[in-house]
């Protein structure tokens, strides 16, 4: 099964000291197609001032409503120590609320304010523009397709 995964590179118990060349690299290969997409995203995130990092938790609040800080964390896809900063400064600039959830005083709940709310359908339509221009480039099928493998893939987890 590792071999459909690595191309012609197959991983055995006698020969663990090589690797692929990074250019057959899944995780190499995912890094730079990633890079590759977000050449064309970092513009407009700058133009609104704002880190890939603090546009995905906007994003995600936008999509979901109020969450757990942990959720955001999770469907953002920030480790929670990033996403500490990244609160205080969403805060600081009036772009989210937090809050300690009624029920759990332990948990921490996020919320779009409505400045928040605002810059979201600013950016969106910049936004829409990229996206239809990926999707004319590579075919609504193969990126459908493209997705759902990457779906699968993040759900994998190493089992």
């Amino acid at each position: 099964m590792l071999d459909n995964l690595l191309g012609d590179f197959i991983i055995n118990n006698t020969d663990t000291t090589s690797f692929p060349q990074t250019s057959k690299s899944l995780p190499i290969a995912m890094l730079r197609a990633r890079e590759a997409m977000m050449l064309s995203f970092r513009p407009i995130l700058a133009k609104h001032g704002l880190t890939e990092q603090q546009w995905r938790v906007l994003r995600v609040l936008g999509e979901n409503g109020t969450s757990d800080a942990g959720q955001v964390a999770f469907d953002a896809c920030i480790l929670a120590p990033s996403l500490s900063r990244i609160i205080c400064k969403l805060e600081s600039g009036k772009f989210i609320s937090r809050f300690i959830d009624e029920k759990d005083g332990r948990r921490i709940n996020l919320s779009l304010t409505s400045l928040g709310r605002e810059v979201i359908k600013k950016i969106a339509p910049d936004m829409d523009i990229i996206y239809k221009a990926i999707q004319k480039r590579y075919g609504e099928e193969k990126l459908s397709d493209l997705l759902d493998l990457l779906g699968e893939v993040s759900e994998w987890r190493g089992r």
